[in-house]
Formats: C-alpha cells, structure tokens, sequence
C-alpha cells in the first residue's frame, strides 16, 4: 500500500484523534478548493463516517479509486496549508485573544463588585495597556 499513514502537520499519523482534528480543520479551510467529486468523497469518509466501499458503491467506482481520492485529498489540504498558512494564522491570532481575554480578566478580578476598584498600581495598569496595544499590533499584522 502507498504512502498508508501520510504525515500531516503534526507528525502524526492519519488515524489518530488530532489528525483528524487537524484535516477537518484543514477541510474547513481549504475543502472549497477540491475538486467537487473529491471534496464530496473527503466529506463523506471524514465527517458522515461512511467506509470506503460505501462511498464507492455510491460513486460507481473502486474501493481503491476512493481510497486514492482519501489520501490525495489530505495531501492537497496539507500543501495548501503548507503555502498559504491560514490555518497557522488563524490559531496564532486565537492564541492572542485569549491572552488578551486573560490579563483583561485579571485586571477585572481587581475591581470589586461594587464597582470600586482595588489598589490597582498605575505601572500595572501601563503594562496591561502596553500588552493590549502590543496585542492588537500583532493580531493586525496576521490579518
């Protein structure tokens, strides 16, 4: 058998839960840019569980033909990823709202719930500021 445990991303191998994970995020992406007839049997065999002798008894082909079609397609989503790198952007900028999600809730937990706010010192306040600004610079520049 050809190439049966692709190396995607990670490192890992093809059946494994993060693999999987990562060519469905990877699908999400970049699945529009499949051909129809390969992004249809993708789908099938990924996300609607179907085996491979399914999908082929419904496309009129092989079991090897959809099988070869599985294995391009994940080959193509990693190439495209490996190019265009929205995937990567998009976790980096994820990455950067919830650090920011973080230090806001910090500073929130420093205020009481009366609205008054705790011995919050001005040099804390500056560097939050400063990180939120930093933050947003780097989230504009992935963009």
């Amino acid at each position: 058998m050809q190439n049966e445990n692709i190396s995607n991303l990670s490192g890992k191998s093809d059946d494994t839960l993060e693999a999987m994970i990562e060519y469905a995020m990877l699908f999400d992406f970049y699945g529009a840019l499949l051909k129809d007839k390969n992004n249809e049997i993708f789908e099938d065999y990924m996300f609607n569980d179907m085996s491979l002798s399914e999908i082929a008894k419904e496309h009129d082909m092989s079991r090897q033909g959809v099988r070869d079609i599985v294995v391009r397609s994940r080959e193509k989503l990693v190439s495209y990823e490996e190019k265009l790198g929205l995937v990567e952007r998009f976790n980096a900028v994820k990455q950067q709202i919830n650090y920011i999600l973080e230090k806001t809730g910090e500073i929130k937990n420093s205020i009481d719930n009366d609205g008054e706010v705790s011995v919050i010192p001005s040099r804390k306040l500056d560097e939050y500021f400063d990180m939120l600004q930093k933050t947003a610079g780097i989230i504009l520049e992935d963009l």
